[in-house]
Parts: structure tokens; C-alpha cells; sequence
């Protein structure tokens, strides 16, 4: 299976079928847009309990191949149903592309997009078990939050992985001896700290013994990572900056990159450099032609993109089916309670950005202060209406939140 990797295709044809209106819930609108999934490339392992599906234009598009072996896993483990066919089918690609060299130098990743009930720290925690059982003891697992260690402990031990999770890099301050294997969960944040007169991803790339490390690099949420703007560094996020260099830096690293969101905007994919869409031996020599070319092809194109990495074994985005799901339209009018309250927090948020103006004169700073602003504008505004809308969804329920 080691190689180079193949170009990804320039286009792919597709003849979409006619789709009727259905008055009675338009079922047949939307059975053209998701299709129930349908595990193929899986013999092994128990059905997935939930009713999974994926975008129609994806369902078209076969995975290529694969014969990567499960023998590292225990059989117990798939035949209990611990791991589902399709849990095992998002491990066996990510660990077959891992097995692929870019012309860069880089081991290729994969792109784990699935939503809510398929099982993501699942087949995170199977894709460090396969790892840790083929002899590779060190991994590290980014995420959003500290809460959300117990999960990654929880996911890994119910699939008998008793491997040591360490709680963030912080962990190693205070460790009398450092330890000699693990799974590093650490946060974005941790990622662009400093301690010592040392960055902590300057401390991970020691720890990991640096460009021959070869273990999982699972970026989980990675859209965190999104906020990058080529040639202007300035500009990027610091968290997208480290993203990139702590794959620089470990070119060996088994990368998986996971969001349900990753691939809504083509601009947001800077950070996913080891898919090979651009780079050395690809048709774009760097990121910036491939978004001036993505771009000029429109919006449309995503879904394309999206299609034809399924079909190079580098994309899998399945989630929970809205089979037989109801929605309704609610309108919910404002009190003059509510409206008072929406003018008063414009008010506020008015004169926020008058002092913001006055502190930028009186200081003569250069720094960017409106994309943080704004942004923050946008988050209340959208907590502030969601909250006024409560009221009217309590009302639609039986009263027991249904």
C-alpha cells in the first residue's frame, strides 16, 4: 500500500435524478438529498445501531478499496459490536491513507466528517488502538475543551485500550519522570502557550521525539483551526499558525482531521495541508492557487470537492438520518419587554465600538480590533434571539420537552 498518491480527478459527471414534490412532507424532496447509508466496504463487525445517512451527492461516489487489515484490533471487539461496520469502515481509511506518502515528504491524513451519532471519539479512539497495537506509543489528540477528556478516556477504555491519558501538556511540568508513552488530549489553547521561554508545541515536538514520530495527530473540531490567510500571517489566528507548524514539524505523523463543518467554506481548508489538494506533485503548487481556483468555480464546487475526495478514500461525512423527523415553522413575536431589551443591548454595543474608536486614537495601536468585535456582536445577537424564542418553543411541546 506505500506509494505516492494519485491526483485527485479534475472533475466528476453526474446526472442527478429528477426529483417530484410531495405535499405530504415532501419525503421524496429530501430523499434526494440524504440517502440512508450504506456500509459496503465493511464485511466484518455489527450493523450501526443508528439511522445513518449521507449527502446524496456523496451516496453517487463508491469508496475506492481497501484491504487494510484489522488483525491489530481483537476480534472480540468487533464482533461484541463495540465497534460497528461503519465505525471500523472511518478506522480502516484513516489508517490506509496513512500508509501513503506525499511528494512533499508527508504522510498523507484523512478527513473524518461525520456528525452527531456515528461515533466520532469511536473511531478516534480505534485509529490510536490500531496504532498503539502495531508498536506506536505515543499519540496526541487536540480538542476544543478540557471537558471533553473524560470522553476521549471513556471512548478509549470501552474499547479496552488502557493506553495513559495525559491531561494536557501541563501534565509533563509536574511528571517526575516523563512518560514514555501516552495520548497527549490537549487543547487549541494549550497548543499556542508559552512557558518557560518555550512555546507548549515546541514542548509536545520534544516529548514526541520530533520528525520520526509516526504516531495518530488526531485534530478533533478542527475547524478551530479555520482562521488562516495566506500571506497574511498577521491576520491568521494564532491556533491556525500552530496547527500548520505542528504538521511541519512531525512529518511523519499519522494525521486525522475531524469537523462535520470542515468543508462548508473552501477558503477554511488552509490548515488541512496533508490531503494532498495542493503542494508538491499536486495541480496547485500552494494554497493560495488553490483558492483562487476553487473560487472561481462558485460555491457549487464545494460539493465537487467534497465528491472527489470520498472517491480517493480520503473523505468519509455520514450522521444521524431526519427519516421520519418533523419540523414546523414558529413565528414568535416579540414583547414590548423583549423589544426594549434588543434596542438597549444595540445601545450598549453601539457605544462599545464608540470607546473602541477613541482607544485606538488616543493609543495608536495598529492592531485588528474589529474582527474580534464583530465577532462577539454576532455571538450575542444570536444568543439573544435564540433565548427570546424559548417562550414560543415551550409552548409547541406536551410539556415534557417534545
Amino acid at each position: 500500500m506505500e506509494g505516492s498518491v494519485e491526483p485527485l480527478p479534475s472533475s466528476i459527471s453526474l446526472q442527478p435524478e429528477d426529483a417530484e414534490w410531495d405535499d405530504g412532507g415532501g419525503e421524496a424532496l429530501s430523499s434526494t438529498v440524504f440517502q440512508t447509508y450504506q456500509c459496503c466496504s465493511v464485511a466484518e463487525g455489527q450493523p450501526h445501531p443508528g439511522d445513518i445517512a449521507e449527502p446524496a451527492s456523496l451516496a453517487a461516489i463508491p469508496l475506492p478499496p481497501n484491504d487494510y487489515p484489522l488483525d491489530a484490533l481483537p476480534a472480540e471487539l468487533i464482533s461484541s459490536g463495540k465497534l460497528s461496520s461503519l465505525q471500523l469502515e472511518g478506522m480502516r481509511y484513516a489508517c490506509a491513507r496513512h500508509l501513503n506518502w506525499l511528494s512533499s515528504g508527508e504522510r498523507q491524513g484523512f478527513f473524518l466528517g461525520d456528525g452527531a451519532g456515528v461515533g466520532k471519539g469511536r473511531q478516534i479512539s480505534a485509529i490510536i488502538l490500531d496504532n498503539y497495537a502495531r508498536g506506536r506509543g505515543k499519540h496526541v489528540w487536540l480538542s476544543t475543551s478540557t471537558d471533553l477528556y473524560q470522553d476521549a478516556v471513556r471512548d478509549l477504555k470501552d474499547l479496552g485500550c488502557h493506553i495513559p491519558v495525559i491531561q494536557n501538556v501541563q501534565a509533563l511540568d509536574k511528571a517526575t519522570n516523563t512518560p514514555r508513552e501516552g495520548v497527549m488530549f490537549m487543547t487549541y489553547s494549550t497548543l499556542t502557550s508559552s512557558i518557560k521561554g518555550r512555546t507548549r508545541l515546541q514542548q509536545v515536538v520534544q516529548w514526541l521525539g520530533g520528525p520520526s514520530f509516526n504516531g495518530a495527530l488526531v485534530c478533533d473540531e478542527c475547524h478551530k483551526a479555520k482562521n488562516f490567510v495566506p500571506g497574511k500571517e498577521a491576520q491568521s489566528t494564532r491556533v491556525a499558525l500552530n496547527v500548520l507548524e505542528i504538521q511541519a514539524l512531525l512529518p511523519a505523523a499519522r494525521v486525522v482531521y475531524c469537523s462535520a463543518t470542515g468543508v462548508s467554506e473552501v477558503g477554511n481548508l488552509a490548515y488541512m495541508s496533508r490531503l494532498g489538494l495542493w503542494g508538491v506533485g499536486s495541480s496547485f503548487p500552494d494554497f493560495d492557487s488553490f483558492l483562487s481556483s476553487m473560487k472561481r468555480r462558485g460555491v457549487t464546487f464545494m460539493e465537487m470537492l467534497a465528491m472527489e475526495m470520498k472517491g480517493q478514500g480520503l473523505y468519509l461525512s455520514r450522521g444521524l438520518s431526519f427519516r421520519e423527523a418533523e419540523f414546523a415553522e414558529l413565528a414568535c413575536p416579540l414583547t414590548p419587554a423583549q423589544i426594549a431589551q434588543y434596542d438597549a443591548a444595540v445601545a450598549l454595543w453601539q457605544d462599545t465600538r464608540a470607546a473602541l474608536v477613541e482607544a485606538l486614537a488616543a493609543t495608536g495601536s495598529t492592531r485588528d480590533v474589529w474582527k474580534p468585535y464583530y465577532g462577539a456582536v454576532q455571538r450575542f445577537f444570536k444568543i439573544l434571539l435564540v433565548s427570546m424564542k424559548v417562550a414560543g418553543g415551550e409552548d409547541q411541546t406536551d410539556g415534557t420537552g417534545r
